[in-house]
């Protein structure tokens, strides 16, 4: 089992082992929170699934353990002196299990757990049992309110700002700003952004403990707009020296409207499905298309393989039934493949003069055709015809074919950014070629705040991540992937920058203001509570690498000068194919580079590379996955997409992207952001 499994089985609060002969049982520590600061206490209780030791006393011992080392960083303690099970009583009380030293390193810790059988002290069980993360914030926005929830444009806005010291000493010299929502630590504040910027405090010193309210009498003028809509402020803390976000936190959303304007009415995000799996049981019913005045269709083709190598045998599972009242006598049911401009290539008969009586079982044949060598879209018409010529029945489906490596390999920013490939993901499904997609970020930032109403802590951005990486999950299992060819380095949302230019070594990670850590906090990673530093994550992306050994390697490339991370992704990727090319490990003759057709490269933002376009065509089947799998991204507004759903014939079926040519070259280019010499 893959590390990434054994961790799914974990989060699931599930852990199953064998009991001296006895059938498998099942027990998990618990903790009082999912993630806790420095010098905090953590409080845990076991609780025993279907209890295999009823009236039974048993004596349990717990250790702490960073994840990923095997040597525990807390000393062997008993939780309870001892503890007898039943079925009315499966739990342990909530006990003290360790109190965190202030200088703990963030990110990931797992509970070992031991079970002594009371009496003889027999080891019953042995395993671990638990997992909690720790992160360190320095200061909090506990509140920020708006003097109105009402604004017309003009209007001036006023707040009310409450910060508190979380640590043990004093804190000095901190900024605080008050601005439009952004996001200061993933692109820099836009030119509306930046002119909104106000100084709340400039000089801000807090004692330990210390809850300070700061008051800002005219922070903002209600902004002009043509109709209502939600506006959303921003508080940042900074350091000292402007240089290291400590917090951040959004206002309630504010209605702005125009003098006598109170139409149309805004609405805020609201989420369709309550659960990922009520996505995939809606999704068959606004599917079924069929002409008007039958019930059901008559040809019906089966759609698990419609992308293809050129040259490739085609075969397609094919129904046909009489859907009408009326027998059909004698009729003859024939195939052709066209071409993109409708041109008939080939042509099968599959039955002649055959007799379908309505209600009886329906047909069941293979159609095959050869396709042609030329990449592109093609055709498959069935016909149902009568013995005079006119047409009963017909149906057709699209095919797609393009030139297809050996083994991919896809690096995406966030969750959701597969989307871009989903065309080159489903062919390397229908056609068993490896495949293998890393999410650098695990998306904590994106949506957080919207998605629970209210500005997000650690514990938020934790929770709001791991959903993030289930609807990946979710959206890449719609397209046929399998759990365990998709994972995550847990990076934070929006840090590839900080990580990238100012962090490069282990020993000084970059700490994110929202998760609050320098570690990788989540569970199921490569690599378990990996740095917040460059080399550490060119480290982990070179064994990626050398491990699938990629005939192609995908990566990302920023649709604008916008998401850092994107920009970011680009660079760790070829820095990493770079490095192992230096070693003697990887041939740059083998690898090819391929990035998203967007915008210019070589401008938007800059990069020295030479690319060469190509397209590459999808099927309108694989198509219609692609729109479905993006529902499964409901955090990320999917309810939208649900409203612009769009018909086969209404999607693009061919698919732009870029390679790069000589990504070996240029090295050093990008050592520092743009603009900075």
């Amino acid at each position: 089992m893959k590390r990434s499994a054994q961790a799914a089985a974990l989060a699931l609060g599930l852990l199953s082992l064998p009991l001296s002969g006895r059938a498998p049982f099942q027990l998990h520590v618990v903790t009082d929170r999912t993630t806790y600061n420095v010098s905090a206490t953590v409080r845990a209780r076991v609780t025993f699934i279907s209890p295999p030791f009823a009236s039974r006393a048993v004596r349990l011992r717990a250790r702490i353990r960073y994840a990923g080392p095997t040597v525990p960083i807390a000393p062997v303690r008993a939780m309870l002196p001892s503890f007898t099970p039943s079925a009315g009583d499966s739990s342990t009380p909530y006990d003290v299990l360790w109190t965190i030293p202030s200088d703990a390193p963030t990110g990931r810790y797992e509970v070992d757990l031991t079970v002594l059988e009371g009496a003889s002290r027999r080891v019953l069980f042995k395993g671990r049992a638990g997992s909690f993360a720790v992160h360190r914030l320095l200061v909090r926005v506990a509140s920020i309110q708006l003097n109105r929830a009402f604004y017309t444009s003009g209007d001036a806005v006023a707040c009310r700002v409450t910060l508190k010291n979380l640590t043990r000493h004093p804190l000095s010299g901190l900024r605080v700003e008050f601005s439009n929502r952004y996001w200061p630590w993933i692109a820099g504040p836009a030119a509306q952004a930046a002119a909104s910027i106000v100084p709340l405090q400039t000089n801000l010193n807090l004692a330990p403990g210390e809850e300070r309210v700061i008051r800002g009498r005219h922070v903002a003028v209600a902004p002009s707009v043509t109709q209502p809509t939600f506006h959303q402020y921003g508080v940042v803390v900074w350091d000292h020296a402007r240089q290291t976000v400590l917090a951040i936190a959004f206002s309630p959303l504010a209605i702005v409207r125009p003098p006598g304007v109170n139409t149309p009415i805004p609405y805020p995000p609201q989420y369709v499905f309550p659960e990922l799996n009520d996505i995939a049981s809606s999704i068959p019913a606004y599917r079924d298309f069929y002409p008007p005045g039958l019930a059901r269709g008559a040809i019906h083709f089966g759609k698990e393989h419609t992308m293809y190598p050129p040259g490739a045998e085609a075969n397609l599972p094919l129904t046909i039934e009489n859907p009408t009242r009326k027998p059909w006598r004698d009729v003859s049911i024939t195939a052709h493949l066209l071409n993109a401009d409708g041109h008939k290539i080939a042509r099968e008969i599959i039955e002649r003069q055959t007799n379908l009586e309505p209600g009886l079982p329906a047909l069941q044949r293979t159609l095959g055709f050869r396709l042609p060598d030329a990449a592109g879209l093609y055709r498959v018409r069935v016909t149902i015809e009568d013995p005079l010529g006119n047409t009963l029945a017909t149906n057709e489906t699209s095919l797609a074919v393009n030139p297809l490596p050996k083994s991919i390999l896809i690096f995406c920013a966030h969750e959701d950014d597969e989307g871009a490939w989903m065309g080159w993901i489903r062919a390397a499904v229908e056609n068993h070629i490896p495949l293998h997609i890393v999410y650098l970020t695990s998306g904590d930032a994106g949506s957080c705040d919207m998605y629970y109403q209210r500005s997000c802590g650690p514990a938020t951005a934790l929770n709001f991540g791991n959903i993030r990486m289930a609807e990946a999950r979710a959206a890449l299992a719609h397209l046929g992937v399998p759990f365990n060819d998709v994972e995550f380095l847990g990076l934070p949302d929006g840090g590839s920058g900080e990580i990238w230019y100012r962090h490069l070594l282990p020993t000084n990670p970059f700490r994110d203001p929202l998760l609050a850590c320098a570690h990788a906090p989540y569970s199921g990673l490569v690599e378990p509570n990996l740095a917040y530093a460059r080399n550490p994550v060119l480290g982990v992306i070179r064994r990626i690498i050398l491990k699938d050994h990629p005939a192609v390697v995908v990566t990302a490339h920023p649709p604008s000068q916008g998401h850092i991370d994107h920009i970011v992704t680009g660079y760790l990727v070829i820095r990493a194919l770079q490095q192992l090319v230096q070693k003697g490990e990887l041939s740059s003759r083998g690898v090819k580079v391929l990035v998203d057709r967007v915008y210019n490269p070589n401008t938007v933002p800059f990069t020295p590379y030479h690319y060469a376009t190509h397209v590459f065509y999808v099927s309108g089947e694989v198509m219609m996955l692609g729109e479905e799998a993006e529902w499964y991204y409901e955090s990320q507004g999917s309810n939208h997409a649900l409203g612009r759903i769009r018909d086969e014939d209404q999607l693009p079926r061919k698919i732009p992207y870029r390679q790069i040519l000589d990504w070996m070259n240029h090295q050093g280019w990008n050592e520092r952001p743009a603009g900075v010499r």
